[in-house]
């Protein structure tokens, strides 16, 4: 298979003499794919049903002849003034319910179906017309679907009550659900229902949760939709989104949606410039992206410089491709060829700079593409069969951030938490949604799984109890699918699987400590806490966590303790044929490490290969071993064979080879 590598472009922002000069410059970098027609409706359709393509033919012409595959984004999220003219529908309203003028991109209501009418007008109209092209290599489902902010308009509104009668079919049901006997809530109609959040004021928990989710399907809805239009117009056409389910504050269920509209996974990819946190959460991100597909991963957009940052250490760039290579990447189109004059996104540094010349920037991403056509000729893109999966879920993430003065850590956090016990091990894994697992794994791990319905409940008990072995962390299985706190034992609808009972739940540090006589004792942010101990009589380690849980054995059994609080840290229990461990501690890196590791030969789970601290690496095949230095010093590797060239340097090599800075290798046993 191909390694695609390229750029964003704008056609519309330059004149088309400058078109030549930069198309010859993509050509000098070896570049042979590029992202066009993104943000740009009304460059197509200046008024309803006036269509101006002349100027797009001649440069998809232009790309044809210079032998530069587009990637064709389908255009329709901002959306024109006058299509907002037409469709008030489509207009964001503040919780207050009071207008906002559409002076943002991302200022449209996606559920409208006024707006949606014009939008899928256009996407047919666009599609139909390049399909044949012969630049034309896929198309790109809009841009960065579920970014933006909800609205709160009566049209909203009005769809909201039908969404709510559709689901609880009775006010006596829906009154359940969201517990208005709290407080003097109750509705004696659907006409009651409002939206449950005002500029100073929130809801019950369960209300929120049931808007959230409203919100949600507005978005996946649109772009499911959007799918099928592509679809049915170019059959057989390849297709990709950057769009942007996890948004905190928006967003879509992503992992209950992606089945109905991904084709190859996509998202836009700024990891940063060195391995940190915001580089974990990103890859968390990723790996929800990738969920069960067997397909790589298209980077529609890959970091080139940085909002008031016009390049990191050289190498960075390039070293967070070949990194992208590891984890199933087949694309990276860098964000943005150049930085713009005008706009927004303005000082946003680009491949060449603000005067058209090229930039170290331009030199790095000249440097990935003679990597990639180099390394398509061995075994990428990477695609492992992962046998350890993680299931996350929107619903969890919601649920925290209305609870967060319980849930301190947050679910980005959660995430982070996660990614970095695969990263340290070299390991892939895949993201699942627990209603619907596709594919077979030895390991599940449920991290701060706050919200267990009795679906979720169901796929957990069936996956256990048929031989798999399951992780599951402190927090998890608080509350039902209604967001309200179980009244069963807990582990709620899982305490039997799991054999405990959580009977209590204590803080780390905070206004009101207790720590133990021979606790070590901390700095944090919020103050000082104690690090638990944790031994299981042939190791000990401390970890840090806030939040740790007291648990009682009911048939499971202690396999590591908090030496200092004398509870339980990790127990094991049997169900069935298979394991439940259950984790005493918020999602912890330490922690799950520990328990990964620990189970790696019992369920002979596929290890990595052991290399030195800042390097990543993976036998993408039998005979190929791919790693790269993350950090800035060279850094010996030793080989899994005796004797290999190196694809990239072309040296040979003799059981070791030594990776510089930021620069990673392939080498292929001989």
């Amino acid at each position: 298979m191909s390694l695609f590598i390229g750029c964003n472009y704008h056609p519309h922002d330059w004149n088309p003499e400058r078109w030549l000069v930069d198309i010859e410059l993509m050509k000098k970098a070896r570049f042979n794919t590029v992202r066009l027609g993104h943000l740009c409706w009304d460059s197509y359709e200046s008024e309803n049903g006036v269509y101006t393509f002349d100027w797009f033919d001649r440069i998809m012409d232009l790309f044809s002849q210079a032998g530069i595959k587009v990637l064709l984004d389908v255009s329709m999220h901002p959306a024109p003034v006058w299509v907002h003219k037409l469709c008030p529908g489509c207009d964001i309203y503040s919780k207050s319910g009071n207008y906002e003028a559409s002076i943002h991109r991302y200022m449209e209501d996606l559920s409208d179906p006024a707006y949606r009418f014009y939008a899928l007008r256009f996407a047919r109209v666009l599609v139909n017309r390049y399909k044949n092209h012969p630049a034309l290599f896929a198309f790109g489902l809009c841009n960065e679907i579920g970014s933006g902010k909800p609205s709160y308009s009566s049209a909203n509104l009005a769809r909201f009550k039908d969404w709510l009668k559709g689901k609880y079919g009775t006010i006596e049901n829906l009154n359940e659900a969201w517990a208005t006997r709290r407080w003097c809530r109750r509705l004696t109609s659907f006409d009651d229902v409002v939206f449950p959040e005002t500029e100073n004021f929130r809801g019950s928990p369960e209300s929120l949760l049931d808007m959230r989710r409203f919100f949600a399907e507005g978005n996946s809805s649109f772009i499911i939709e959007l799918k099928e239009t592509v679809e049915a117009t170019a059959p057989g056409v390849p297709h990709s989104s950057n769009h942007y389910a996890e948004l905190a504050a928006f967003g879509f269920d992503y992992l209950n949606n992606y089945k109905k509209f991904v084709d190859y996974p996509g998202m836009g990819f700024y990891p940063g410039y060195q391995i940190t946190d915001r580089y974990h959460f990103m890859m968390s991100i990723y790996n929800q992206r990738l969920a069960e597909t067997t397909k790589p991963m298209w980077l529609l957009e890959f970091q080139s410089g940085g909002e008031g940052l016009h390049h990191g250490p050289y190498g960075a760039v390039r070293m967070n491709a070949l990194l992208s290579l590891i984890n199933r990447a087949q694309m990276i189109l860098g964000w943005t060829w150049r930085s713009m004059l005008a706009g927004e996104e303005q000082y946003l540094s680009g491949i060449i700079g603000h005067d058209g010349l090229p930039t170290v920037n331009y030199d790095e991403y000249k440097e990935i593409a003679t990597d990639f056509h180099e390394l398509e000729k061995y075994s990428f893109p990477y695609l492992p069969k992962p046998d350890t999966a993680v299931s996350y879920s929107s619903d969890n993430d919601w649920v925290i951030q209305y609870g967060y003065k319980h849930y301190r850590q947050k679910y980005d956090q959660c995430r982070r938490e996660v990614q970095k016990v695969f990263y340290s091990l070299n390991r892939d894994f895949n993201t699942v949604n627990l209603r619907n697992i596709k594919k077979s794994y030895k390991l599940l791990i449920l991290p701060d799984y706050v919200l267990m319905s009795k679906e979720e409940a169901d796929s957990v008990r069936a996956f256990v109890e048929s031989g798999g072995s399951v992780i599951m962390t402190a927090y998890s299985a608080t509350v039902d699918e209604h967001s309200q706190v179980f009244s069963c034992l807990r582990p709620g609808r899982l305490a039997d699987v799991f054999g405990i009972r959580v009977a209590g739940y204590e803080r780390t540090g905070g206004e009101w400590t207790d720590f133990a006589d021979d606790a070590v004792v901390a700095d944090g942010p919020n103050g000082k806490y104690e690090r638990l101990k944790v031994e299981d009589g042939k190791t000990s380690f401390f970890c840090d966590v806030d939040y740790w849980e007291q648990l009682e054995l009911n048939g499971a059994k202690e396999i590591a303790t908090f030496s200092s609080k004398k509870w339980p840290a990790v127990t094991e229990n049997t169900y069935g044929k298979g394991k439940a461990y259950y984790i005493a501690a918020e999602a912890n890196e330490v922690l799950l490490s520990y328990l990964v590791k620990r189970l790696s030969g019992t369920l002979k789970l596929k290890e990595g290969p052991v290399v030195p601290e800042g390097v990543q690496a993976r036998m993408i095949s039998d005979n190929e071993f791919f790693c790269v230095n993350t950090t800035r010093n060279a850094i010996e590797v030793r080989v899994p064979f005796e004797k290999g060239l190196c694809a990239l340097s072309k040296a040979t090599c003799n059981g070791k080879v030594t990776i510089p800075p930021y620069n990673g290798e392939l080498i292929v046993r001989q």
